[in-house]
């Protein structure tokens, strides 16, 4: 099996704080209010092969957001946020790489299939800063810190890695790779699936300011 170079260093609790400020006060006191479509939002996974670290990208269809909507910062609109994501419906540009990350991958899960992630916290400004995301997956509960950037017209990005074993995931990292074993194979003759993962969460958001 493959090793990571580094594992992911665990990240202290944070608190949320609470965005109670209703839509009629903020703009009665000049305030801006920031807005989602929870289907702007997405994630990307990039998983590795081969001793060079070739990269293979997907994301997942079907994903459940829960959370706030509009709120009177950036850092309000973010803490709180959820998402449930359904493992079965991972997306790689190749049908039958998609059966095989399936059913070797996420139908090992500890609950099949199910992963969720939420926005603990969020610090910086519009243009860029940190998120704390809480991950859920096969019953281990870690926060992951994401470094973000968003652009004037309101894409924001973030990014960060994950080492599965984080997550106890050694018996679904052995099945996939057993799976992937001759495909993995580079020109050195060696089979490597690393168990890094990199992620990338793009989002989407609407800034309205009272005049």
């Amino acid at each position: 099996t493959g090793t990571a170079d580094t594992e992911q260093p665990e990240t202290p609790e944070t608190t949320p704080q609470s965005p109670e400020t209703s839509t009629t006060e903020t703009q009665a006191s000049g305030n801006c209010i920031y807005s989602t479509d929870p289907e702007s939002i997405k994630v990307e996974w990039t998983a590795y092969k081969f001793t060079d670290k070739t990269p293979v990208k997907g994301t997942f269809l079907t994903t459940k957001i829960n959370g706030p909507t509009s709120a009177d910062s950036l850092a309000a609109l973010a803490q709180g946020l959820s998402m449930d994501i359904d493992g079965a419906s991972l997306e790689s540009g190749d049908p039958g790489r998609n059966a095989t990350v399936k059913g070797f991958f996420f139908d090992k899960l500890n609950p099949p299939f199910q992963l969720q992630a939420i926005v603990k916290s969020m610090s910086g400004s519009d243009t860029a800063g940190n998120l704390t995301i809480e991950i859920n997956m096969n019953g281990v509960v870690k926060e992951v810190p994401f470094a973000y950037t968003a652009t004037p017209e309101g894409a924001l990005t973030a990014k960060s890695g994950i080492n599965l074993m984080n997550w106890n995931l050694q018996k679904a990292f052995d099945s996939i790779h057993k799976a992937c074993e001759q495909l993995h194979t580079g020109k050195d003759g060696v089979s490597k699936t690393w168990e890094v993962v990199d992620l990338k969460l793009d989002a989407k958001y609407e800034k309205k300011c009272a005049q």
